[in-house]
């Protein structure tokens, strides 16, 4: 195993269960029973840590790039795909999509979800997930462009509208 860490102090991470979080140093902690070191990654709302070994852990991955940041905004202003009526193909999709916290599905899924709004009110499951969504995209999106999260809400909003107005159109 490679002893080189993936990651430094600074560096911006995604963790598919506390979302975007910034590893603050390095420390040891006991794991099975071993002294280990790991990165401690503060996010907003919680700490987590991970082995500093650990390079292809599938539940810590960089921040998306500003490619990655380009291509999520053309998701959101584009038209939504072909929406679905049945309540449990929006749970399915939100159970595949949420947990692995890839940013450019997760666009997808807000643009679809934002544009089921418009034909229906969404249940509490699906409004709950369309939120949670939300703040994870912009935590990510904030921290890969170093700016604050309540400075691009706005633009969220606008690009949702901007998407949301191509389905009132048929």
């Amino acid at each position: 195993m490679d002893s080189t860490p993936a990651y430094a102090i600074n560096d911006w991470v995604v963790h598919t269960y506390y979302g975007v979080g910034q590893i603050k140093r390095i420390e040891t902690k006991p794991i099975h029973g071993e002294d280990t070191r790991c990165f401690k990654v503060k996010t907003n709302d919680s700490t987590f840590w991970f082995p500093t070994t650990d390079s292809d852990n599938p539940r810590v991955r960089p921040v998306a790039s500003k490619d990655d940041i380009d291509k999520m905004i053309k998701n959101l202003r584009r038209k939504s795909n072909k929406l679905d009526s049945d309540r449990q193909v929006w749970k399915k999709r939100i159970a595949e999509i949420q947990p692995d916290g890839d940013l450019l599905a997760i666009s997808v899924l807000i643009r679809d979800l934002s544009a089921q709004q418009v034909v229906r009110q969404l249940n509490q499951t699906e409004q709950d997930a369309l939120e949670h969504l939300k703040e994870r995209l912009l935590r990510e999106w904030a921290s890969v462009i170093n700016e604050r999260v309540e400075k691009l809400r706005p633009e969220l909003n606008a690009y949702i509208k901007e998407s949301q107005a191509k389905i009132k159109v048929e």
